[in-house]
């Protein structure tokens, strides 16, 4: 202890020792320690960020896969008298959507829809309960929100008859 104290007092008197080189061999040895520090810290971080990506692209993939095998055109029955307003109301109050759905506006045989915070497991069973009643998306916007640790959906589209 007195040793660093004498140390000390040299390097605060100016005077030329091997205390000098004792201080900057510290100072050195903490910069290349911060160092290590930050780029540990860094990796830790660019992880965490890559891996919530691969999660995020994994949903979407999963999504893509379902939308796929949902909809194929034999999969749907013809038919000519769908009533896409009647088929979306039904659905709409079987799925609970309730407040979820801001905007239902007819345009002709087609609806506009917009409906906020959904979870991916019910846009897929609303395009599946749809597929199977004869309706189907011929536009759609589709928004993944980030909603704590989940993203939520929000999707504009316009539904229309299969056949159409």
């Amino acid at each position: 202890m007195s040793n660093i104290v004498e140390h000390l007092i040299s390097v605060f008197r100016a005077e030329p020792s091997e205390a000098h080189k004792f201080f900057a061999l510290l100072a050195v040895l903490f910069l290349i320690v911060a160092g290590i520090i930050y780029i540990h810290s860094y990796n830790v971080q660019q992880g965490m960020i890559l891996r919530s990506a691969q999660s995020s692209l994994r949903t979407l993939l999963s999504l893509a896969e379902d939308y796929k095998s949902v909809y194929s055109p034999s999969s749907v029955s013809p038919s000519q008298n769908v009533d896409v307003a009647a088929v979306f109301a039904n659905i709409s109050e079987n799925m609970s959507l309730g407040s979820r759905l801001t905007r239902i506006t007819p345009d002709g045989n087609n609806q506009s829809v917009e409906i906020n915070s959904l979870y991916a497991e019910e846009l897929v069973s609303l395009q599946k309960q749809l597929s199977s009643r004869g309706v189907r998306f011929i536009a759609a916007e589709i928004r993944a929100l980030p909603v704590g640790k989940q993203r939520l959906f929000s999707v504009s589209a316009v539904i229309a008859p299969s056949n159409s």
